[in-house]
C-alpha cells in the first residue's frame, strides 16, 4: 500500500510545496498506525457485504444519485454506496482511507474544481463553439483552475490498481469494440488496456486557413516554419500576445508523457523530438504586457481578417463548430494541431464529464462494470425517429455519435443521409431553410453555409486523426517547466538544460516505483 500511495500521490500537489509532500509523506505510515487506535469516526467506515463503495470527487448531481438509485433499486443482492470527497479535505481523506487500504470499487478521476469555467457558469465560449483567446501572460482563457486535480491514471494503470475495461466492453451485448468511437478510447489506453471511462469528449487542437496551412491533420516543425515564412511582415504564429508559459501549459505539457517511459525510468528529453518542442516555444515571447480582454479580442479579430494571424487554439465539440471555425477565417478551416517530430497528430482529446475506473481489487467487477457501462450505453435506441438530439459534447458511443454528428446535418438541411453504417438510406426533413438562421458566436464571426454532408466528413476525419487523451501530470509540467527557465533566460545552453532535464525527471519517476 506504501507503494501505492507513492505511485498516486507523490506527483498530485500542484501549488503546495515539496516540504508539505514529504510531510504527508511522512505522516502516512502514522495515520496508518494512530487511526486504528483512535476509535470513533476518525475512522474509515467499514464496507459491507454486498456493497459497491463510490467515491465522488466531484459533488454528487442528481444524474448521479439518481443513476444510483436506480441501480440499487434494480438489485437485491448488491447496492451501491456514495461516499462524497468533493468537500474540504476531501482528498485528504481520501488519501487516508487509501493508506489504510481502502480502496473503492468505482472512482472518479477528474476533480473539475470549483472554477466558474468548469462548473459551467461562464461556459458559453466552449457550449456554443467560440474560439478560446489568450487574456493575458498565464491567463489564458483554457487555463485549468488551481484546485482542478486529475488523479495519476497512467501510473495507477501500469501499477495494477485498476481494471483493465476492454474486455468488458467485448463481452457486452449492447456494445462490443464495434459499438464505440474508437479513437478516443484508444487515445486513453495504457499499454493496451483502457482503464476509465468517460460519456463524451471534445478534441483540442490549432486551427488555420486552409489556403495557408494546407488541408491536414498534422505537420512538423519544418512544415509549420516553413508556412509561417510565407506570411507577411509583422505576421504572429499563434495570438500577439501568447507567451512561452501559455503556449507550453495550454498545448505542450499533455504531450510530455511521449518522452518518458514510467516502467523503466529512463527518459527521451534529450532528442529530436523534444528539441523540436523547444524550438517550437522560442518563437513565442517570454512575457506579453497584461491588456483588456476586450482590447485582446479586438487586436486578435483585426490581425486575423489582415492575414497577420497564423493560428488559433480552438476546442471542437461537435460538427457544427466548423462552419463557425470557417467564418472565424473567412474560409475553410484546417485542424493541423500543433507540430509533432514525426509528423503525427497534435490532437488532444478532451474528456467531459464524468469519468470512472474499476478497481482491480473490487469484489463484484460484474456489478461494478453495470453500473459504469452507463457512461458509454447507447442514450437514444434505434427506433427513435427525430433526428434532434441534444448532446453538447462528441459521445463515445458509436451509435449515438452517429445519430450526433449527422442529426446536426438534417437540422440544417434538406435531405439527410444517415450515417450507419449498416444501413444507407435518405430520410426527408421538414427543416425549413429559410427560416434557419444561425447563433452570433462572436463578433463578426457566423457560419459560412448550412451543414453539409462534406462537413460531416470533415468532422469524421478530424476524430479519426486524433490520437492523444488530455491528461496532465502536474508535477511532471513543472519539472520540465522550471527545467527550461535557465535556458530560455540565456543563462544555460541546450545541451546542459536537456541533460539536467533527464536527470530530474528520472529521479522523479524512479521515486514513483
Amino acid at each position: 500500500m506504501n507503494q501505492f500511495l507513492n505511485t498516486l500521490f507523490k506527483s498530485h500537489i500542484r501549488s503546495g510545496s515539496r516540504w508539505k509532500q514529504l510531510a504527508f509523506f511522512l505522516a502516512l505510515p502514522i495515520c496508518a498506525l494512530v487511526l486504528p487506535a483512535c476509535g470513533g469516526d476518525q475512522r474509515p467506515p467499514e464496507v459491507e457485504d454486498g456493497v459497491l463503495t463510490y467515491a465522488a470527487l466531484n459533488p454528487v448531481t442528481s444524474e448521479v444519485q439518481r443513476s444510483v438509485d436506480i441501480f440499487n433499486e434494480s438489485h437485491t443482492d448488491v447496492r451501491i454506496e456514495i461516499r462524497d470527497y468533493s468537500g474540504e479535505g476531501g482528498l485528504d481523506r481520501l488519501r487516508t482511507e487509501l493508506a489504510l487500504g481502502r480502496v473503492p470499487d468505482i472512482m472518479e478521476m477528474h476533480y473539475l474544481g470549483t472554477s466558474p469555467d468548469r462548473t459551467g457558469e461562464n461556459n458559453d465560449s466552449l457550449e456554443y463553439g467560440n474560439t478560446t483567446t489568450w487574456k493575458s501572460s498565464r491567463n489564458s482563457t483554457l487555463k485549468r483552475p488551481k484546485d482542478e486535480y486529475w488523479m495519476p491514471y497512467r501510473q495507477m494503470a501500469q501499477k495494477g490498481y485498476l481494471e483493465d475495461l476492454w474486455p468488458y466492453i467485448e463481452n457486452d451485448p449492447q456494445l462490443g469494440r464495434d459499438g464505440v468511437l474508437m479513437p478516443p478510447l484508444k487515445a486513453a489506453e495504457v499499454d493496451g488496456g483502457l482503464y476509465l471511462l468517460f460519456m463524451d469528449v471534445r478534441v483540442n487542437t490549432l486551427m488555420g486557413p486552409e489556403s495557408l496551412v494546407g488541408n491536414r491533420y498534422s505537420w512538423t516543425l519544418e512544415e509549420l516554419l516553413a508556412t509561417f515564412d510565407t506570411m507577411r511582415e509583422g505576421s504572429t504564429i499563434l495570438q500577439y500576445n501568447a507567451t512561452k508559459y501559455d503556449v507550453f501549459y495550454e498545448l505542450l505539457c499533455f504531450s510530455l508523457e511521449k518522452f518518458v517511459d514510467r516502467t523503466t525510468g529512463v527518459c527521451a528529453f534529450d532528442s529530436e523530438g523534444f528539441r523540436d518542442l523547444v524550438a517550437f516555444l522560442e518563437c513565442f515571447p517570454n512575457e506579453s504586457d497584461f491588456e483588456l480582454p476586450e482590447k485582446v479580442a479586438e487586436e486578435r479579430m483585426e490581425r486575423v481578417r489582415a492575414g497577420k494571424q497564423m493560428l488559433e487554439v480552438t476546442q471542437i465539440a461537435w460538427p457544427e463548430n466548423l462552419i463557425f471555425r470557417d467564418g472565424y477565417w473567412g474560409e475553410r478551416t484546417a485542424f493541423p494541431g500543433y507540430p509533432t517530430t514525426d509528423g503525427s497528430s497534435g490532437n488532444f482529446f478532451y474528456p467531459m464529464g464524468n469519468i470512472l475506473s474499476m478497481s482491480s481489487a473490487c469484489q463484484n467487477k460484474e456489478a461494478a462494470w453495470e453500473y459504469i457501462r452507463n457512461l458509454i450505453k447507447p442514450r437514444r435506441t434505434k427506433s427513435d425517429a427525430e433526428p434532434v438530439v441534444c448532446f453538447v459534447s462528441t459521445p463515445v458511443n458509436l451509435h449515438d455519435f452517429e445519430i450526433f454528428m449527422w442529426g446536426q446535418i438534417i437540422q440544417q438541411a434538406g435531405l439527410f443521409r444517415t450515417h450507419n453504417r449498416h444501413a444507407n438510406r435518405p430520410v426527408e426533413s421538414a427543416v425549413d431553410l429559410e427560416t434557419w438562421t444561425p447563433f452570433d458566436y462572436g463578433p463578426g464571426i457566423y457560419a459560412r453555409s448550412l451543414l453539409t454532408e462534406e462537413d460531416g466528413e470533415r468532422f469524421q476525419a478530424l476524430i479519426d486523426n486524433t490520437t492523444q487523451l488530455y491528461w496532465p501530470d502536474d508535477d511532471l509540467s513543472g519539472i520540465v517547466w522550471e527545467a527550461l527557465g535557465p535556458y530560455f533566460a540565456g543563462d544555460k545552453p541546450l545541451d546542459d538544460t536537456l541533460q539536467l532535464l533527464d536527470n530530474r525527471v528520472s529521479l522523479y519517476l524512479n521515486e514513483q516505483k
